[in-house]
C-alpha cells in the first residue's frame, strides 16, 4: 500500500440517556476484564500482580532506559537533533480527502469534486491539496519534539503513529476515533488512569476528583484532540491541533506504563529482566491498537517458551489470534525503516 491508502481505520458531546448507559456497562465491563492490575488474575496467574506503587520503585522504567539499543532499531528510536530531521514530504490521501470534504481545498475543477468513492483523493485532489498537505505533515514537527522532552515518548514513533492514525487531520474519524492519534474512549480512559496527574487536571474542570474516572472527564479528554474548526483557516484550530500532542504524548506513554504492568502480570518478572527498550515500546504500540488481553496473551506464550528475556521476534512468533496479530502489524508498520537514521 502506498502512504495514501495506509490508515487506521483507528465541546463534551450530549449524549442520551440509553448511550450513557451502555458507555458506563462498557467501562464496567473493560475495568473488570481488561485493566490492568486484573488482567494477570483474570488469566488465572499463581502470584498476584505487583502492586503500581511497587512495580518500578527500584529499578529504571524500561519506558525510559535507552541503554543498549540495538543498531537495527535506532531508525525509528533515535532522537533528532531538531525537528527538521522529522520532515516528510509524502501524498497523503486521506489528509487530501478530508481538506477536500471539509471544504478546506477547493477541488471543484477536479473529476468527481476530488474524491474517490472511498472519500479518498483522486489524483487530481492530490494535486490540488498538495501545498497544505506538505504543511500540514510537518505543522507538528516541534511539538512532537518537545513531547520527547516532557513525556519520554520516542519522537519517530509518535510521528509515524500519527502519519498511519490520522495522516495528519486533527479532527475526528467516526464516532469513536478523535485527533491526530485517533484516540478512542478505552484509550482515554486508560490514560487517565495510568496518568493521575492529567486525571487531576481535568476533573478540576468538571468538579468532581472523586477518583473514579468517569465519561465527564474522558470525554473532556477526547475533546481536547478534537482541533476541526468550520470558521478556522484550512478548517483546523491549530493553536488546539498543536497542544493535543502533548496530550497525545501522555496517552502514548501512558500504554507504555500499562504495558510494563501487562508484562509484569504475565512473567512474574521484573519488566526490564523481560524485555528491552525496543520491544516494550513495541508492544506499547500493539496494545494501543488491539488492547491489553492480546499483549497479555502473546507474552505469556513468548515466556513460557524462552523462559528468559523476550524479543518482538518472540512476540509474533507465538501471536496467533487474528485479532492479535494485527497488534503485531501495526506495531511492524510504525517501526519499519522509513528515516535514515541515525545520520
Amino acid at each position: 500500500m502506498t502512504d495514501g491508502e495506509i490508515i487506521h481505520l483507528s465541546t463534551i458531546s450530549v449524549w442520551g440517556i440509553a448511550l450513557i448507559k451502555k458507555i458506563a456497562l462498557a467501562v464496567f465491563l473493560w475495568l473488570f476484564f481488561l485493566s490492568p492490575l486484573s488482567v494477570g488474575n483474570v488469566k488465572g496467574s499463581t502470584n498476584p500482580s505487583p502492586a503500581k506503587s511497587d512495580l518500578f520503585q527500584d529499578v529504571v522504567s524500561v519506558c525510559k532506559d535507552r541503554e543498549n539499543i540495538p543498531e537495527e532499531d535506532m531508525h525509528w528510536i533515535y532522537v533528532p537533533e531538531s525537528a527538521d530531521q522529522l520532515h516528510t514530504d509524502l501524498q497523503l490521501a486521506f489528509l487530501s480527502g478530508q481538506l477536500i470534504s471539509n471544504s478546506a481545498v477547493d477541488a471543484s475543477d477536479c473529476p468527481a469534486g476530488g474524491l474517490r468513492i472511498d472519500g479518498y483523493a483522486n489524483a487530481c485532489g492530490l494535486a490540488v491539496t498538495a501545498p497544505l498537505v506538505s504543511v500540514l505533515q510537518n505543522a507538528f514537527d516541534e511539538a512532537i519534539l518537545q513531547a520527547w522532552k516532557d513525556s519520554s515518548v520516542p519522537p519517530v514513533l509518535l510521528k509515524q503513529l500519527i502519519r498511519y492514525e490520522s495522516q495528519f487531520w486533527p479532527g475526528r474519524w467516526g464516532e469513536y476515533h478523535y485527533g491526530l492519534g485517533h484516540l478512542t474512549y478505552f484509550g482515554a480512559h486508560t490514560t487517565l488512569y495510568w496518568r493521575p496527574n492529567l486525571y487531576r487536571q481535568l476533573c478540576s474542570v468538571s468538579g468532581n476528583c472523586s477518583g473514579e474516572i468517569d465519561y465527564e472527564e474522558i470525554y473532556y479528554f477526547l475533546n481536547l484532540m478534537d482541533a476541526y474548526c468550520p470558521t478556522c483557516e484550512n478548517k483546523i484550530d491549530m493553536p488546539k491541533a498543536q497542544r493535543s500532542i502533548a496530550y497525545l504524548a501522555e496517552a502514548v506513554y501512558a500504554h507504555c506504563e500499562q504495558t510494563e504492568q501487562i508484562v509484569a502480570n504475565a512473567t512474574d518478572m521484573w519488566p526490564s529482566a523481560v524485555v528491552d527498550y525496543a520491544t516494550i515500546w513495541k508492544l506499547t504500540l500493539m496494545n494501543y491498537n488491539v488492547g491489553p488481553t492480546c499483549v497479555y496473551d502473546s507474552v505469556v506464550a513468548a515466556y513460557e517458551h524462552s523462559q528468559s528475556q523476550i524479543s518482538w521476534w518472540d512476540v509474533g512468533f507465538f501471536t496467533g489470534d487474528s485479532q492479535c496479530s494485527r497488534g503485531i502489524y501495526y506495531a511492524n508498520q510504525i517501526t519499519e525503516e522509513f528515516y535514515d537514521f541515525p545520520p
